[in-house]
């Protein structure tokens, strides 16, 4: 207990309004409470698309000042991490009727930076926003001097709300990128899931070490301890790989228990060139995501050596119902690296926490003219295009506009933004690796039964059957084909959209479902193509 744990806050009258003493404090001047803090938002220059956090605002002076500048979307959330003086604040201070200003509870305070990436969210004074995609920046205002009292917790809530929003604006770009491949690649694999091994067959089954590959230059250490090891032997490890480092493995003598596909996109297929056989024949297990591209396996691959997960590529109440079928995969968070993915794979397969698990080439930075490991598709490029005046050092990327040094890596000192994030990232799952595997496993089907799910076929049949007819509906409603009075067409095909976000989350402005003319004539567009996917 500290020395002022029981002093409870007071206010002190001074000759141009209240001040208050707190913890023999005082958190605002004893001669001009507001004038510091209205000041300040006198000198703001105030842009749309603002969050502003108004940490410990105590009696709330500036609050209306501070309202009265505020543009059009932008939003004051008052943020008091102290116990005590939030329940001064609200004995003392009126609840604030601007919809522009909210009061945060305690607990909301905590969960602050995901609430920031909700679409709409109710806040227990009931006010509903919407949050996501309203904002582009985040910026702090310290109200009263209250914040010097857990000024470490509003350091830390500031920068992972400003991280928050970062996160939304560049899984936005991911999706406007790639968003129509992942929900089209997703309905195309749907179909081949019931002949398919289901993931149950490996969860928590490995009881032996395991060895997750990315295609960093650091996969040529982990090959070497393999073979140094007990590769080869007869209690060989459980070696899984990213998709980019098989070929490098197989060049090693090296033939991995199974692979990881997560690429939506065709440029996946060169990382099987001239070895897919050769994992057809070993009986390499192919683990695939939903959303990555249909038939790199299973043009090739018996139905039995392909094994699927779901990549949760975005938050929204059509993948959150989709996910309750039963025939749906267990779902794996979308880390945007497949060698992460791999990782918290191995992590999910074995036994127990006691089992190692050891990765190589997760490196995300890289060495002076080098980027992946011997034997990628990367360095098999690099080989292909040398010649007497082109070097097979790509210095190129060492010294692009985008680079980091890394001044603690003398091995691999150069990285780049996007490398540097999944870095973060890595960092994080691997700390926080068991939550999240605990997550996986409340989702998905996990039974061991298994060989062709009929059942299972019929549940995915009747599913998208009852899409396309949705699908038909909506199309006419939108193209006039259906005539009905314009409420209840504009009803109608509300409710069709409310839980197909596949539709437009790929839009730039698709973050959020607009009933605009252009948007509706853009939903329209992307009908037919989703029509044809479940109609083959």
């Amino acid at each position: 207990m500290t020395e002022f744990e029981n002093i409870e806050p007071c206010l002190v009258e001074t000759s141009q309004g209240f001040s208050v003493k707190y913890k023999e404090k005082f958190l605002y001047s004893k001669y001009n409470p507001a004038k510091a803090i209205c000041q300040k938002i006198s000198e703001l220059q105030i842009l749309p698309g603002t969050l502003f956090l108004g940490f410990s605002p105590v009696l709330s002076y500036g609050v209306k000042e501070f309202c009265e500048k505020l543009p059009e979307n932008c939003l004051l959330l008052l943020c008091e991490a102290d116990k005590t003086l939030w329940n001064f604040e609200n004995k003392e201070v009126p609840e604030e009727e601007n919809e522009k200003i909210i009061r945060l509870t305690p607990g909301e305070l905590f969960n602050l930076p995901v609430i920031i990436q909700k679409n709409t969210y109710t806040f227990e004074c009931g006010k509903t926003v919407e949050v996501a995609g309203n904002f582009r920046r985040v910026i702090r205002l310290d109200f009263s001097a209250g914040v010097q009292f857990h000024n470490d917790f509003y350091n830390t809530l500031e920068r992972a709300c400003v991280a928050s929003v970062k996160q939304f604006w560049t899984n936005r770009f991911t999706l406007a990128k790639f968003g129509r491949k992942y929900s089209r690649n997703m309905f195309s694999n749907l179909k081949m899931l019931p002949d398919t091994k289901p993931l149950s067959f490996y969860i928590k089954k490995i009881n032996r070490p395991l060895y997750v590959f990315g295609a960093g230059e650091g996969a040529e250490k982990g090959i070497e301890v393999l073979k140094q090891g007990q590769y080869g032997k007869k209690e060989k490890p459980f070696v899984l790989c990213a998709d980019t480092a098989f070929s490098m493995l197989k060049g090693q003598g090296i033939i991995p228990d199974g692979i990881v596909i997560d690429e939506a996109q065709s440029i996946i297929a060169q990382s099987f060139i001239g070895v897919k056989k050769t994992a057809m024949e070993e009986g390499v297990q192919v683990f695939q995501s939903l959303c990555s591209l249909p038939h790199v396996a299973g043009k090739s691959f018996p139905a039995d050596k392909i094994t699927f997960y779901a990549t949760e590529y975005a938050s929204n109440q059509f993948f959150d119902s989709l996910k309750t079928n039963d025939f749906f995969p267990p779902v794996v968070p979308a880390f945007g690296s497949v060698g992460i993915t791999a990782y918290i794979l191995a992590c999910l397969f074995r036994e127990n926490e006691n089992i190692p698990v050891y990765s190589y080439g997760l490196d995300f930075a890289y060495s002076t003219g080098k980027t992946h490991g011997r034997g990628t598709p990367a360095h098999k490029r690099q080989l292909r295009n040398t010649d007497r005046v082109k070097s097979i050092e790509n210095f190129a990327s060492c010294f692009g506009e985008n680079v980091i040094k890394v001044s603690e890596r003398n091995d691999l000192p150069w990285t780049t933004p996007i490398l540097a994030s999944y870095a973060q990232t890595y960092r994080q799952v691997q700390e926080q690796s068991s939550q999240i595997v605990a997550g996986i496993l409340n989702t998905g089907k996990n039974e061991d039964n298994y060989s062709k799910n009929e059942s299972f076929e019929k549940e995915i049949n009747l599913y998208l059957i009852s899409e396309k007819a949705s699908l038909e509906e909506l199309r006419d409603l939108l193209s006039g084909k259906i005539s009905v009075e314009e409420t209840e067409r504009t009803n109608r095909v509300k409710k069709l959209l409310e839980n197909r976000q596949y539709l437009f989350l790929h839009f730039p402005d698709g973050y959020k479902l607009s009933m605009e003319l252009n948007f509706l004539k853009r939903v329209r567009s992307e009908i037919d193509g989703f029509l044809k996917i479940m109609e083959n």
